[in-house]
């Protein structure tokens, strides 16, 4: 029985072949983003599951309090996990990673490597931890000092073909380091990224030293509970555990956070060891997106089946005369809505091999199309499209199986008044889906236009920052900048601590007036020199640069204006503010520029002298001519090699590092604006299905209108409305719902455009005139026909 329903389904679909392509392509089109956002979803809800222990592995994130502040870290003092592990029992294991310093410098013979996904980790790092280890021991690769584990590309990378273990490796400051280990490279989804892991160097003095202070911070602790533990009951214990380690006076707390929320939940926490922190909003937004994709592709299978059935009457009544039952006739039409879908599915998956390189580019994701990642959800594809088989074909099955064969057959055919209803609605649907991806779209789009046109107040092209990786360089700076200023590609140069947009962290300072024992204001702090006002564009607001004499420059400082209005004084020019044990003289006022990105509030800021005692110089800033970008970079590159053996150089474009604050949303604007086009494509394509049916039901009507006295116009008018009046009541739904989501999306940047009635109305009027385009080839063709031949045919 199975066999002949399915091959009258094929003679189906080779029949109106139209039709069939139409729901086809729109199930494909739907299955295959669904698969693709299905993917990246199940990736990032996926992370840190790689780790056996990951249930009972936490880390330490420490509160600090600060009057009515409180801010989060992700470093705690080195000493907290010993100590937690051998006051409590239910600690079964704890391990510490650290970073000294941005990046690690080394060298293999003449060849130098700098490297910033490193960390040094305790001997017990894979204990708690199930990253593979392809050689070496997993139990020991880490027990000795200088012992190193790298990954698996910069071993190939390194020595190619070669056994790494047992090779040596200079360290820049440090002894030599042996590789004893290699591991797979750590996958995407974790949380923790490094391609180098080292010893922690206990012998050295440093570090022993460090590791004994609890007033530092610096060590991301790690602790691995028993399974019968309660983490949550463990909590209690903290208070106690505070109070006989850390003095009053330090302020000092701290919580737990599950392995498993670290990715979705580390937004407020500062100096994590997470590289990326994931927004669950974008989840569920794809998430919404792929749902909304699908819906629109059963919408179009459930109205065209309902429409086509009407050219189907006379197959079911005999069917029903020959004594086929009810029941009969529904499996015959859910089998071939699933037989279509099954058809989606299998050239969706050849779709989804084709795009999976675009969509990596898309979402900075590296899937791989074979069974280990597509098939992590090919089991979860069968199932929807089972289902979207079973619901897209159930209402026309059990529309059809109730039809009575007299009616049928006597040609009186109709599917009731219900059916036409159930169309409407599902049109509706359709559209109201769409016009919320158009909306997203262009709310999105005139958001990021507004990140990149927004005045940061300083100029951020034709910015070369080259860093300061070596101790040397420090001490001779000013020879060096004045060899970069040699170049004819280069007009202008200055060095600093940080630069805005800055990728490492910033440095704060409490400051306050002298004559003020209480309260004090936190805020940022950067070293400029004297050219940094000028290389930046920056605009002072009162007062004076920095002069250039290191001996009265050091005692000044210039701040900017969010600054001054949080000291609550009209004038500060020429006041002396206390920073630490120091006094310093306000000099200047900066205008406000945004030296973080538009996701934050501009905060209070001080411009201290490039020689202070706060935060050394770490970049040059070389102002190039765009036209002459690899060439600056070569004689970048010429000069730094003359000044620094030890380390290669490293630089950055300063409007691409900006970019990088925006990535994920960029992603979410792009994502968007693909998802909206294919969910305006299947809902089109279905439009101009059913109105290629509807407007064929109802020829003899445009025939006798037309015989008495109707135009193309009236007729085009005619049938046209119908469809428009369906787009205009989803564009009326659409409004407060997307007004609902794009505002909360808006809410993640401090700086934003606001929303208004033009983003809405573009998108109706898109809407409309995509409507009125799809149908109107079918519309008009009908307006032109010869009355003559549409009356003349029963």
């Amino acid at each position: 029985m199975l066999k002949n329903y399915f091959k009258i389904a094929i003679r189906n679909i080779l029949r109106n072949k139209a039709y069939s392509f139409i729901n086809i392509a729109g199930l494909t089109l739907g299955i295959t983003c669904c698969s693709l956002l299905f993917l990246f979803i199940i990736d990032e809800m996926a992370y840190d599951t790689m780790h056996s222990q990951r249930d009972e592995i936490y880390r330490v994130v420490e509160i600090s309090e600060a009057g009515d502040e409180v801010r989060y870290f992700g470093q705690t003092s080195p000493q907290t996990g010993p100590a937690l592990a051998a006051d409590y029992q239910e600690i079964q294991q704890f391990t510490r990673l650290f970073r000294f310093g941005g990046h690690v410098n080394f060298s293999i013979g003449d060849n130098k490597f700098a490297e910033r996904a490193y960390f040094y980790a305790d001997s017990t790092f894979f204990n708690v931890f199930d990253f593979e280890l392809i050689k070496g021991n997993r139990k020991t690769a880490l027990s000795k000092a200088n012992s190193m584990i790298i990954d698996e590309e910069w071993a190939h990378q390194l020595f190619g073909d070669e056994d790494p273990l047992g090779k040596e490796i200079a360290l820049t400051y440090r002894d030599a380091y042996v590789i004893t280990g290699v591991m797979k490279n750590m996958p995407q989804n974790s949380h923790l990224q490094a391609r180098i892991i080292m010893a922690a160097p206990y012998s050295d003095d440093f570090f022993r030293e460090y590791q004994s202070d609890w007033n530092t911070y610096g060590a991301h602790t790690y602790l691995v509970f028993d399974e019968k533990a309660s983490p949550e009951r463990f909590a209690d214990n903290i208070p106690t555990f505070v109070k006989k380690y850390f003095k009053p006076e330090a302020k000092r707390n701290f919580y737990l956070q599950s392995l498993n929320d670290i990715h979705f939940s580390s937004h407020d926490i500062e100096y994590g060891s997470e590289v990326t922190k994931g927004q669950k909003a974008y989840i569920y937004i794809f998430m919404g997106i792929g749902i909304f994709m699908l819906m629109i592709a059963c919408i179009n299978y459930m109205n065209l089946a309902t429409a086509k059935s009407l050219h189907r009457g006379k197959e079911i009544g005999m069917r029903k005369v020959s004594g086929a039952q009810r029941y009969q006739l529904i499996i015959q039409f859910l089998s071939e809505s699933t037989f279509i879908a099954f058809i989606s599915l299998g050239l969706s998956i050849g779709l989804v091999d084709l795009l999976l390189p675009y969509f990596n580019m898309l979402t900075d994701k590296n899937f791989i199309f074979n069974t280990e990642t597509f098939g992590s959800i090919l089991a979860l594809l069968f199932f929807i499209t089972l289902v979207i088989g079973v619901l897209s074909g159930l209402y026309p099955a059990v529309v059809m199986s109730r039809l009575r064969p007299a009616n049928i057959l006597k040609g009186s055919m109709s599917t009731g008044k219900g059916s036409v209803a159930l169309r409407k609605i599902l049109v509706v649907t359709q559209f109201t889906l769409s016009i919320i991806m158009i909306i997203a779209t262009i709310v999105a789009s005139n958001q990021m236009d507004y990140i990149q046109n927004r005045s940061l107040g300083f100029n951020k092209e034709q910015l070369l920052v080259v860093d300061i990786n070596n101790g040397e360089v420090r001490k001779r700076f000013e020879a060096m900048r004045n060899e970069f200023a040699k170049s004819p590609y280069v007009t202008k140069v200055a060095v600093s601590s940080r630069v805005p947009g800055e990728w490492k962290n910033l440095e704060e300072v409490y400051v306050k007036f002298p004559e003020n024992r209480d309260d004090s204001l936190r805020a940022n702090y950067i070293g400029f020199d004297e050219h940094m006002i000028d290389v930046y564009e920056m605009t002072l607001a009162s007062g004076k640069n920095f002069s250039g004499n290191v001996a009265e420059d050091s005692l000044n400082v210039l701040v900017n204006e969010t600054a001054v209005e949080v000291l609550g004084v009209a004038d500060p020019l020429g006041r002396y503010i206390q920073i630490g044990q120091g006094q310093y003289k306000i000099i200047g006022v900066v205008e406000d520029f945004n030296f973080e990105s538009l996701h934050n509030e501009i905060a209070p800021l001080l411009l201290g002298y490039r020689a202070n005692v706060f935060q050394p110089i770490d970049y040059f800033s070389l102002k190039f001519k765009p036209e002459h970008v690899e060439e600056a970079i070569a004689h970048a590159s010429q000069v730094h090699n003359s000044f620094d053996e030890s380390t290669p150089i490293e630089y950055h474009f300063l409007d691409e590092q900006w970019a990088q604050f925006y990535k994920n949303d960029k992603r979410a604007g792009n994502i968007f604006t693909i998802g909206a086009g294919i969910t305006i494509f299947i809902a089109c394509m279905g439009l101009f299905g059913l109105a290629s049916f509807i407007i064929q039901k109802r020829t003899k009507e445009i025939g006798v209108r037309k015989v008495l006295g109707a135009s193309v116009a009236d007729l085009f008018l005619l049938l046209a409305k119908t469809f428009v009046l369906q787009v205009l009541l989803a564009f009326v739904i659409a409004i407060p719902v997307s007004w609902y989501l794009m505002n909360d999306w808006l809410n993640n940047f401090a700086f934003r455009f606001e929303m208004g009635a033009k983003e809405f109305l573009i998108a109706g009027l898109v809407a409309v005139i995509i409507a009125i385009l799809s149908v109107s080839y079918r519309v008009v063709k009908a307006a032109l026909l010869n009355p003559v031949n549409t009356l003349r045919t029963e």
